[in-house]
């Protein structure tokens, strides 16, 4: 009689298997919910009803991947492998979203950012030109509640001051509206060549999703030079998580390097 050593077959683990399928279920549901933002298709609602629901599918998948390697060790099963993998792929899904949400635990919580809290720019254009399911264009003001959040958030944003002619600055302004892509609204505030005559008023897509947020633009004379504030507002209401104040910073240090290399 011959003794067989062998070990009996090890099972597969299911829950490797049911990890690694929602993994992958997310990465599908967060990707069609990103076509379907960038080309507005949906309103900006459903759209990120449906990013979130991807997201909740990957928090998911991670936290059944645990379980499932957990399992695979305990029980020796086999799985080990695409439990890990699961885990992977649902920690890439909720990376970037992970890392824009931190940036907002410092109180980030306004959408509409100014360099001029007592006399903003005001949106007459841009804010007025709203898509189904946006805010109502912002107000010529800015609350004081949000106005107060603002300075605690971004206490270093405040006018730009340039030695040029409010003119000048104006057009070097619509020249890095226009590089950047902005959709200018109406007719152009600031016409090449001549006087200020107003704001330059436009709609600024963000660099992932394509959400159109506006911004207003107003150079006024500041003595010999010229004087230069930025409004900049989601047309989302809601916690911005910093884009509208690093547009704004972005822009103006873009602004005040052109005006350095402009000056005689």
């Amino acid at each position: 009689m011959t003794l067989d050593l062998r070990l009996p077959p090890r099972g597969r683990s299911r829950l490797a298997g049911l990890a690694l399928a929602l993994a992958w279920f997310s990465i599908l549901v967060t990707g069609c919910s990103a076509v379907l933002l960038r080309t507005h298709a949906v309103e900006a609602a459903a759209g990120f009803s449906v990013f979130l629901a991807g997201l909740t599918l990957a928090a998911l998948a991670a936290l059944v991947g645990v379980a499932a390697m957990v399992s695979v060790w305990v029980g020796g099963r086999r799985g080990g492998v695409r439990a890990f993998f699961a885990v992977v792929l649902a920690g890439a899904v909720l990376a970037g979203p992970a890392y824009v949400a931190a940036r907002n635990l410092t109180g980030r919580a306004t959408d509409d950012v100014s360099t001029d809290l007592a006399d903003p720019p005001r949106f007459d254009r841009a804010g007025a030109q709203r898509d189904p399911g946006d805010r109502p264009a912002p107000g010529p003001a800015i609350a004081p509640e949000m106005a107060a959040l603002q300075r605690a958030a971004y206490p270093d944003l405040a006018p730009l001051r340039i030695a040029l002619a409010p003119e000048d600055v104006a057009n070097l302004a619509l020249g890095l509206v226009e590089s950047r892509g902005w959709r200018i609204v109406g007719p152009t505030a600031f016409p090449r060549g001549g006087p200020p005559t107003g704001r330059i008023e436009a709609v600024a897509p963000t660099p992932l999703l394509r959400l159109r947020d506006v911004v207003t633009i107003r150079v006024r004379p500041d003595g010999d030079g010229a004087k230069v504030d930025m409004r900049s507002a989601s047309r989302l209401a809601g916690i911005d998580f910093g884009a509208n104040a690093d547009r704004i910073r972005l822009f103006l240090a873009d602004l005040a390097a052109a005006a350095a290399n402009a000056a005689p």
